[in-house]
């Protein structure tokens, strides 16, 4: 049992310490992942972030579609793509 809780406050140190660490050092990255239905090109989901908001946006994405494997979609029919750029700090104001 304090294996287990030991693991799972190092894995919520290191998620949060992505997400300060994307947020002050890479404010102006942003991401956007959509989950793609290849037999008919539908957008099933999508998210999209920046600086902070953009960790773990193609984990989430590819959960989304494990799930959705789970109702009625074939996990090999789908896919997750994702796109990086770079916000421009002029943008902002």
């Amino acid at each position: 049992m304090k294996k287990l809780t030991l693991a799972s406050i190092v894995i919520l140190c290191f998620s949060s310490c992505s997400q300060i660490f994307n947020g002050t050092v890479l404010p102006n990255q942003c991401k956007r992942c959509e989950l793609i239905n290849m037999q008919t090109n539908e957008v099933l989901f999508e998210n999209e972030g920046c600086g902070s908001e953009n960790t773990n946006l193609e984990e989430e994405a590819q959960l989304k579609a494990y799930e959705m494997s789970r109702n009625n979609f074939n996990l090999c029919d789908l896919e997750v793509r994702c796109e990086s750029w770079r916000k421009d700090p002029e943008d902002e104001k």
